[in-house]
């Protein structure tokens, strides 16, 4: 299955929802350059991989605890 590579507005409005507070653009486009969100640059656009997120995605709790825990180590 290939990447479904989405704009960062399209990302918000699926992550969040119509009446959600979404993160700003640039803190999703920082996120994307560590890592902690799938995605990638083309050109001067950013793209969120959404097939990635939402694989990777589950519990958000249970995911922050995971990544704390990795830290840790």
């Amino acid at each position: 299955m290939g990447a479904e590579l989405i704009k960062i507005s399209e990302f918000q409005r699926r992550r969040w929802g119509e009446n959600g507070t979404p993160l700003c653009p640039q803190a999703i486009r920082n996120q994307i350059r560590t890592g902690n969100i799938p995605g990638e640059q083309i050109g001067k656009l950013w793209y969120v991989d959404w097939t990635a997120y939402t694989k990777s995605e589950g519990n958000d709790l249970v995911a922050m605890v995971l990544k704390d825990a990795w830290r840790t180590r």
